[in-house]
């Protein structure tokens, strides 16, 4: 009897604080959809990319101005992301859905590229800490992910970098030799 008076008092206090508890709501739908994409970059798995995104996933990274079309050349772009950034995790923030297209905010928390490596991967390969906060844009089909336009601020990243990565900031940014 406590226990359904208990789950009775914290479903009207959901409701009346206009909070949705129905499983179809679609904010969980984006949650949802924001902790696959977490979780697949988090994991990094490749085998698991058309759990979260469609085989014709157009992905933009508009900082670095790479545009991919297609499952081959995301693919290809993802599998380079994790071994430039083996030491990365991401961590997912606010996210908002309507019909098919939506937005979720990630932190990335990494460290930049692996210093014992030839060439060495990221952006500078100085093995210093950075996190970056970003917001990924996206549309949705069905529960996957077919279009992801993620923003983040490179000159957040590239001012941690400093002052080891000098050199390589200075190219980065296009002020060097």
């Amino acid at each position: 009897m406590k226990r359904t008076l208990a789950v009775t008092v914290m479903c009207v206090a959901m409701l009346l604080m206009g909070a949705h508890a129905r499983a179809d709501d679609p904010q969980s739908r984006c949650t949802r959809i924001g902790n696959n994409w977490v979780q697949f970059n988090n994991s990094k798995d490749i085998s698991t990319v058309f759990d979260v995104f469609t085989e014709d996933i157009v992905y933009e990274d508009v900082p670095t101005g790479a545009v991919l079309d297609g499952a081959e050349a995301f693919q290809a772009f993802a599998q380079g992301f994790f071994d430039a950034f083996p030491d990365s995790r991401f961590e997912l923030g606010q996210s908002a859905c309507q019909g098919q297209q939506g937005f979720f905010e990630w932190t990335w928390i990494a460290e930049d590229g692996r210093v014992d490596m030839d060439p060495r991967p990221g952006f500078c390969g100085t093995g210093k800490p950075f996190t970056v906060r970003g917001v990924a844009v996206i549309a949705i089909r069905g529960n996957r992910i077919s279009r992801d336009s993620d923003f983040w601020d490179l000159a957040t990243v590239l001012r941690q970098l400093l002052p080891e990565g000098q050199e390589c900031v200075a190219g980065l940014v296009g002020i060097s030799e």
